[in-house]
């Protein structure tokens, strides 16, 4: 049924000397009978109990059980050997309080996958001389009381093996003898193996007795019932009482043996007594393992433990009663953590292209105004830049993966504002006469674009009065810029070259006349042919009036934004700023906002003002230290200027890169050396070199000393330097750009729509290019939001969550070391382990 071979087990401690507990320990059992497992502490009897129970590992050696090796055996094989073959009774009865007794009981039988019925509870209670005792609490009886529900809740596996540690341990010497008879009865049946220190119940009980000392057994004896009795001629040793027999005269080994002895049960009294009368002794010899034979040649079977889930959460709720403050802040943190995930999951989930595809769809705009952003990478953020000027291959590469035909649009990045301006021709005042509203008229126009009858049938685009520019100076204006000469008038004079402007801050407008004090006349706008005709001057060119055009801008639906309205709530508010936002991008990126040219007249006009751009790449500006501090915002190349240059030292043909060139309206009046003394500033700049600071996004500021070496003597130049090609290609993202932005149709098509998204959006290599309207512009601002809060919900709730792992993980480990009793019996009765 039961053997050992060569049994080993060593404890190895962190620190110190491995203990070996066990030291190859060979056994034979006997399918029934009592056997005791005597020896003093530390000798291994209760790590021999052990690892024949599968509680523990043995480190070399092997169990059989029923002729089958436990050398293959998983702890869940363990698990299910105890809960078939093993029932377990402890010194200190290991019961789970939680539990009535009857619930102890059948809690032995539902790990093994049966129902447990009340008469087989109150039967084996009968049994057990406990009948009536099954709705009490443990806590409700006495030691031997609780023993016996110990032994009934052994019993009703009904098992092959009853292993019993110390069961006598804790309960008086009539109660134990009780006990110790309960299990004698049951050795007839079955295997009892006991561990005790009590020598006198093993004599008297025992039908084999092994006696081990330092891991090895020194004795091993069993009944001879052959032998006679005999009268005791020796000491016996029962507890704490040690016996002499009459008139015994001891000796100096028997004083050696009495101190050894008395010594081992160091924390009890001991007890000499002398008998007054002879006594029988029952002898043993030693136990002959080869005459032990197995009868049951049943196969080795066991029954999968299987703990009811109500008892486990009966188990696990009763820990919720320790800690609980700290229970409740875990729990509470807890979901917090999973609160921020869902949310960073649902904002991560969020698709853009989709929402702005059925945004688009749903609105019915009827453009696609794309510009273009590079992306910026420094070691710890990054960016996009928005605005970088396209060039003719981007155009190209946008209508590639758009699927839609694109327009490109120039605005002179080296003109002033009020240069693409006509506030000069309206009476400027018209332009809001309700200060508190919103003011939906732009007297501006926002870039340049041809235009042709192939054009206006694409987007959709009807001619309304005059005909389409044919010539260089001729320009085609939306319905919309003519609601504003028709709101404001039109100026009847046109002033002359020579006459300057003045700024009348009172009235926020430009005066134009001889003597810069008499206002002007405006010229009633009423129809279209009014203003057919009529010129105007931008970027100092006079331009003529030849058609007007609709382009689908639906002015009267922001017509209500110029007056507010009183006690307008927060609401009202907020809608009425979305709405001017849809007007702003509606008038900036559509035809509305246009002067629309000739195919000859834009491709003069950009070849006249193409040479310069914006620096798009960093931040560059020159200093002397002492009066000047002159920062560029655009900048070109010196092979593409096209003003007259003034040199300081000699013309030249190429720039070094230390050396630029500055436009007039850089250059100071003045300037003054060490000393003090003023002089001009081409005689500064032919002694002087100007510190200067440059910053490529995403690195380090650089200082270099640069020489100015010209003057561009231009009034249409601004706020301009001309570097070498080197650091022009450096500071600016795109070298060939000169378009602002680039405009088609919005295809009829919902499938054409998500085309035309997804090729912008989900562009590469640090680009992308970026759909102008209202729509688009607020689903852009809430992509970047809920990026941002994804980011950020995640990185909380990993705070979270640690915290909570954290104190989760500390009160699971004090609820372990509260549950640590009802584990091990769970454990010992045969529930799986974890």
């Amino acid at each position: 049924m039961l053997e050992t071979k060569n049994l080993t087990k060593v404890y190895k401690p962190k620190k110190g000397v491995p203990v070996v507990a066990l030291d190859k320990v060979s056994l034979k059992f006997p399918e029934k009978g009592m056997v005791f497992l005597l020896g003093k502490s530390g000798s291994g009897k209760s790590t021999l109990l052990n690892l024949l129970g599968g509680l523990d590992k043995y480190d070399s050696g092997e169990i059989i059980i029923k002729g089958q090796t436990s050398k293959s055996f998983s702890q869940k094989y363990f698990d299910s050997y105890r809960n078939t073959y093993v029932g377990f009774i402890f010194q200190e009865y290991n019961l789970l309080n939680e539990f009535s007794v009857g619930a102890n009981i059948a809690l032995a039988i539902e790990l093994q996958g049966r129902k447990a019925t009340d008469k087989e509870v109150n039967d084996i209670l009968q049994e057990v001389d406990l009948q009536g005792f099954g709705n009490r609490k443990p806590n409700e009886l006495s030691g031997g009381q609780k023993q016996r529900v110990a032994i009934a809740r052994a019993l009703i596996k009904n098992p092959q093996i009853i292993m019993a540690d110390e069961p006598t341990g804790a309960l008086d010497s009539n109660t134990g003898k009780q006990i110790f008879d309960t299990l004698k009865k049951l050795s007839q049946q079955k295997l009892v193996i006991i561990v005790s220190h009590d020598r006198e119940f093993a004599e008297l009980y025992a039908d084999r007795i092994i006696e081990l000392s330092d891991g090895k057994v020194i004795s091993d004896v069993e009944l001879d019932n052959n032998a006679s009795e005999i009268e005791m001629d020796k000491i016996s040793y029962t507890g704490n009482i040690i016996k002499l027999p009459k008139a015994y005269h001891i000796t100096e080994a028997d004083r050696k043996a009495i101190n050894d002895y008395i010594q081992s049960l160091s924390e009890s009294e001991v007890s000499l007594e002398v008998e007054t009368k002879s006594v029988k002794a029952v002898r043993f010899s030693n136990t002959d393992e080869s005459k032990i034979t197995y009868t049951d040649t049943s196969a080795f079977k066991l029954i999968k433990s299987k703990l009811p889930l109500k008892n486990a959460f009966k188990i696990g709720c009763s820990s919720l009663k320790y800690k609980k403050f700290r229970l409740i802040v875990t729990i509470f943190l807890s979901v917090i953590s999973f609160i921020l995930f869902g949310l960073a999951d649902t904002f991560a989930a969020y698709n853009h292209v989709n929402a702005c595809t059925n945004s688009l769809v749903d609105t019915g705009i009827d453009y696609l105004s794309v510009s273009k952003s590079k992306l910026y990478e420094a070691e710890n953020y990054e960016y996009w830049k928005e605005g970088v000027f396209l060039s003719a291959d981007d155009i190209e590469e946008l209508e590639d993966i758009t699927g839609v035909e694109m327009h490109s649009v120039f605005s002179p990045s080296n003109v002033y504002d009020e240069k693409m301006s006509f506030d000069y021709l309206i009476d400027y005042a018209k332009l809001n006469e309700n200060d508190e509203g919103f003011n939906i008229f732009r007297a501006s126009f926002n870039g340049f674009t041809a235009i042709n009858d192939d054009i206006l049938n694409e987007m959709g685009c009807e001619l309304l009065s005059g005909n389409l520019p044919q010539k260089a100076n001729e320009i085609a204006v939306s319905e919309y810029i003519f609601e504003i000469f028709k709101k404001c008038g039109y100026a009847k004079s046109v002033v002359s070259e020579n006459k300057e402007p003045y700024y009348d801050e009172i009235n926020d407008i430009y005066v134009y006349d001889e003597m810069g004090s008499q206002s002007r006349e405006y010229e009633e706008i009423k129809g279209y042919s009014d203003i057919i005709g009529k010129t105007i001057m931008l970027n100092d060119t006079e331009y003529t009036i030849t058609a007007i055009i609709d382009t689908g801008f639906d002015l009267e639906r922001y017509n209500e934004l110029t007056e507010r309205q009183e006690n307008e709530s927060g609401a009202e508010e907020i809608v009425n700023y979305i709405m001017f936002s849809e007007f702003e991008f509606a008038a900036r990126y559509s035809y509305s906002g246009l002067a629309m040219m000739s195919e000859e007249g834009y491709a003069s006009l950009i070849e006249g003002l193409k040479y310069t751009t914006r620096i798009e790449n960093g931040e560059f500006y020159i200093y002397d230290g002492i009066s000047y501090d002159g920062n560029s915002g655009f900048i070109s190349k010196l092979s593409d200027v096209k003003e007259k240059i003034t040199w300081i030292d000699g013309e030249k043909t190429k720039l070094q890169d230390n050396e630029i060139i500055i436009s007039s309206d850089c250059a100071s009046d003045s300037m003054f050396d060490e000393n003090g003394n003023e002089m001009s500033f081409f005689e500064y700049c032919k002694e002087k070199t100007f510190g200067g600071e440059l910053w490529i996004f995403g690195n380090d500021y650089e200082y270099h000393d640069y020489k100015v070496v010209g003057i561009i003597e231009s009034e249409d130049c601004n706020n301009l330097m001309v570097t070498s090609d080197k650091l022009f290609d450096t500071l600016v993202a795109s070298p060939d750009g000169i378009y602002s932005f680039a405009i088609g149709s919005m295809p009829s098509s919902k499938s054409a729509i998500k085309k035309a998204v997804d090729g912008c959006y989900n562009y590469s290599d640090n680009i992308r290019y970026t759909i102008n309207n209202q729509v688009t512009f607020e689903l852009d601002n809430v992509n970047e939001i809920l990026k941002m809060l994804s980011q950020i919900f995640v990185y909380i709730g990993l705070g979270f969550a640690l915290f909570a792992a954290i104190m989760l993980s500390n009160f699971i480990a004090i609820s372990i070391t509260y549950k640590k009793q009802e584990i091990g019996i769970l454990r010992a009765i045969g529930s799986r382990s974890l």
